[in-house]
């Protein structure tokens, strides 16, 4: 027979997470208490998930309280489900410096899985985050979407089905993401506008695109740089696009290994890229996109990057032409697209008083077996189009270890 507690014995029962048995269903008790828990939480306080699945109808806010945990006693036993939503977007939105979140799930928000806004020392670790309804544009945009932060690890954490990116982060400052499984979304992992970036041993599969390193323009912060893509295995994304038209991510084409636009100083290295259909690595400037921006500090160009060491294998489908990018690269070359392309754009700040670019701003790539390459050369419409990779035999000064701080 079930016995109901009295409120504040319920309140005591979840936060000394004495809840062994997993209970299922909407419980509204559950969500109440939780929802005390957040809004109540002290600095230091350890925020305990018991074992469940519990369907809740509003977003978990945490405000301007520091070191916070919240932890639950596994992915695939502390399970949040927001699937019919009705108050809020995301799952869980923080804007607390110090929060680390982990060993639990949270599924099928309105909006974004797990957001933090502006805080420092994020940790996101062992989470399981996403849709169950897979490749649906009504999807949220992102699974965990920290953006201005500083100090940010995403390690070991899976995250499936956003209609955006998986692992997002943005405006962001000193960023590791690491060993996480990331698949069907439509950008596995990007990395937006940061400086001080590691996207390392991750598994990145089945979604449109695998990695992307952007910079974008129109927002509060720009022109990022350093960021070191490696020992990543980024497999078979080759899912049809499925993101909101007009979105950046929307031009991605279907088999997209890595794409690095309008990026500085990033170091692409000893990855597995196989099995994309369209493309292994594109380094592209903003230009490329071909849609007008305003922004008048904004670098639009691509320097500084270096892809090496990396093993690359085409996929056997076709390549995607439903979109920009592939558009672009099918009018060029056919089914037969090189497996890197560089676009040739070039800042003009970017060279010598003798016109001569500058050995930090250098697009070198080497040693990646024997792959095909282009130069677009698109600053001069594709007049010296050129597949001499020999040009581009070049090494840069290695980025340094990200050090987090926390």
């Amino acid at each position: 027979m079930k016995q109901f507690l009295p409120l504040v014995l319920v309140s005591a029962f979840f936060l000394t997470s004495c809840h062994n048995k997993p209970t299922a269903g909407v419980d509204a008790t559950f969500e109440k208490q939780l929802q005390e828990q957040f809004i109540n939480a002290k600095e230091g306080d350890v925020i305990e998930l018991p074992a469940g699945t519990y369907t809740l109808n509003r977003s978990l806010i945490l405000d301007k309280v520091k070191n916070i945990t919240v932890r639950g006693k596994g992915s695939d036993k502390t399970i949040l489900n927001f699937k019919g939503q009705k108050d809020g977007a995301e799952g869980l939105r923080i804007t607390a410096d110090g929060i680390v979140m982990e060993d639990f799930a949270v599924l099928d928000p309105k909006g974004d899985c797990i957001k933090v806004q502006d805080a420092t020392n994020v940790t996101f670790r062992r989470l399981r985050v996403g849709w169950t309804s897979l490749h649906d544009p009504k999807n949220g945009s992102y699974g965990t979407y920290p953006v201005g932060c500083t100090n940010v690890l995403i390690e070991d954490c899976e995250v499936f089905g956003s209609s955006d990116a998986g692992v997002y982060v943005g405006q962001s400052k000193n960023v590791i993401v690491r060993k996480c499984h990331v698949h069907d979304n439509v950008a596995g992992i990007e990395i937006e506008n940061c400086t001080d970036a590691e996207v390392t041993d991750n598994l990145s599969e089945g979604n449109t695109g695998g990695v992307l390193v952007f910079d974008l323009p129109e927002l509060p912060k720009k022109n990022g740089m350093r960021c070191r893509v490696a020992n990543n295995k980024i497999i078979n994304n080759n899912t049809q696009n499925f993101g909101v038209k007009g979105t950046t991510v929307a031009e991605i084409p279907a088999g997209t290994g890595i794409i690095a636009m309008a990026t500085n100083f990033c170091d692409i290295a000893n990855n597995e890229i196989s099995g994309q259909n369209t493309i292994g690595v594109s380094i592209v400037s903003y230009l490329s996109l071909q849609k007008p921006f305003k922004d008048s500090i904004y670098d639009p160009y691509c320097g500084g990057i270096t892809v090496h060491d990396n093993k690359i294998t085409r996929g056997s489908g076709s390549p995607d032409n439903a979109v920009t990018f592939g558009q672009l690269f099918i009018g060029i070359f056919g089914d037969k697209i090189p497996d890197i392309i560089y676009d040739g754009e070039i800042n003009p700040a970017y060279r010598n008083n003798d016109g001569t670019l500058k050995d930090e701003q250098r697009i070198c790539v080497h040693n990646n077996g024997n792959v095909t390459f282009s130069n677009l050369d698109m600053a001069h419409k594709g007049q010296n189009r050129s597949s001499d990779a020999s040009k581009f035999d070049c090494s840069l000064t290695p980025l340094e270890p990200i050090k987090l701080n926390q």
